[in-house]
């Protein structure tokens, strides 16, 4: 067992086992293969309501605010209300179980919601959607950290969580074409009836998941060997050492959620900064997510087909290859003895985003607004990278618990508000849809520099041995 860290009891986890304890890297890497697949189910049905706003508002007359409710925080919310138990049973159970039930669970709630004729219906299929995706991320974080050793663990996360910019770029292009291609009056349906585009849109986006669903029980589940956590690791210097196995069936023993939760107050000089950081991040994110198609529609006037098509592009082009880039140069950064090297990436990614988003929205001119996109969307993709480090400074039996905590932070701070906070400075700051652009604009001019500081305070508690990474 390592020494432990000065002034903070032992370290948060135990050595690094010997890859021999590790999954052939085959299977190893089918493990992410899947994950990047369900992981790109999950945005396709979470991000395809963003491409269609101007459909939908006009169906149901409906605010800016009221889509931004529906695109966060209304998901948000019931996402982390579900992720903490959900946390508990990742930690304790059979965790291929959960996410296929989730995943089950959430392809029916999305395509109810193309049968929505009412926004209340709409907000009930949502709610759905979120709290059966809400199993995804802490199980997944938790099955990788046991398939791959902690300095190699950055790639294959950030590699799953493109799965999130391939399911985005898919979901445009799909609620593009099936808008264009569906008449204005709408179209019979069997059995259900007439329907418009975008309601045949959301209707389609649940099939997927349902199909692929099984592929979760290729991935093996079973959990870290010898993992011995030291005196100080748990509250009240309480030792917990796992069974050296596990199987699906009897799941070793986790951490109780009281000692989850001592655990990072013992360590809040990393998490904090992490929980918070990282969920600023997202909110300045998904707020560009959530407002760009809409941005290049009424500010430059291009149809719903052509943004899609330019979204979709960059997003496949860029975002996977940028998120996959990114994991790789953390990673190598990391291996090279940089132990805050997650955080200080990201911290730079902050505010060169706030400058790309300034230059988009100030330029007249279209194609180079579409440039000044590339560089906010290479590095968007940053949940493999953030995940990868909370697995490598947390021990391995409060993993799912600890995760869930940090999505629960993440998501209400990122998803909650992200939407919301460019709909408010449009609607009830400017007062005029026109200026969306400028919405997304403050929104990083305000929140990027806070953002970077978090992660310099983050990167700080690493270096000074708050925690070990």
């Amino acid at each position: 067992m390592t020494a432990p860290v000065s002034g903070q009891g032992s370290p948060a986890g135990p050595e690094p086992a010997g890859d021999a304890e590790y999954p052939r890297p085959s299977v190893a890497w089918w493990s992410v293969a899947v994950f990047f697949l369900l992981y790109g189910i999950a945005f396709l049905d979470r991000q395809m309501l963003n491409i269609l706003v101007v459909p939908i508002q006009q169906t149901m007359g409906i605010s800016d605010f009221q889509i931004s409710l529906l695109q966060g925080f209304t998901f948000a919310v019931f996402y982390t209300v579900v992720g903490i138990p959900i946390g508990w049973f990742v930690d304790n159970g059979p965790r291929r179980r959960i996410v296929f039930l989730g995943l089950i669970f959430w392809s029916i709630a999305s395509s109810a919601c193309g049968l929505a004729t009412r926004y209340w219906h709409l907000l009930l299929g949502r709610i759905g959607v979120a709290a059966g995706e809400a199993v995804l991320a802490p199980a997944a974080y938790s099955m990788l950290s046991d398939i791959f050793p902690a300095g190699r663990l950055a790639l294959p996360m950030s590699v799953m969580g493109t799965g999130a910019a391939v399911g985005g770029a898919l979901s445009a292009v799909i609620a593009g074409m099936i808008v264009d291609a569906v008449p204005a009056s709408g179209m019979d349906v069997p059995v259900i009836g007439n329907l418009v585009g975008w309601q045949i849109a959301l209707l389609l986006t649940g099939i997927p998941g349902l199909l692929f669903a099984p592929l979760v029980y290729t991935i093996p589940d079973k959990r870290a060997r010898n993992q011995v956590l030291g005196g100080a690791g748990l509250p009240k210097g309480k030792a917990k050492t796992l069974a050296s196995t596990a199987s699906e069936t009897k799941a070793s023993s986790g951490a109780t959620i009281a000692e989850a939760m001592g655990f990072i107050l013992s360590r809040r000089l990393f998490y904090l900064p992490h929980f918070i950081g990282f969920g600023l991040f997202s909110m300045c994110n998904y707020g560009l997510v959530s407002w760009v198609a809409t941005f290049f529609v009424r500010t430059h006037g291009w149809t719903l087909t052509q943004t899609a098509v330019m979204i979709a592009s960059l997003t496949l082009l860029v975002g996977v290859a940028g998120g996959t880039l990114s994991g790789f140069l953390v990673d190598r950064w990391f291996s090279r003895g940089r132990k805050d090297a997650h955080m200080l990436f990201y911290a730079g990614c902050a505010l060169l985003q706030a400058v790309c988003v300034a230059g988009m929205v100030i330029t007249p001119v279209p194609m180079i607004a579409v440039a000044f996109l590339v560089l906010p969307i290479a590095v968007m993709n940053f949940t493999g990278v953030a995940g990868a480090v909370l697995q490598i400074v947390t021990p391995p039996q409060m993993r799912g618990q600890i995760s869930a905590v940090y999505l629960l932070v993440f998501n209400l701070i990122g998803l909650g508000c992200g939407p919301t906070v460019v709909a408010l400075f449009t609607d009830f700051f400017f007062k005029d849809v026109a200026m969306v652009g400028w919405s997304l604009v403050l929104t990083y001019a305000i929140f990027a520099p806070i953002t970077a500081g978090l992660m310099l305070l983050g990167a700080r508690a690493i270096r000074t041995g708050v925690v070990k990474a």
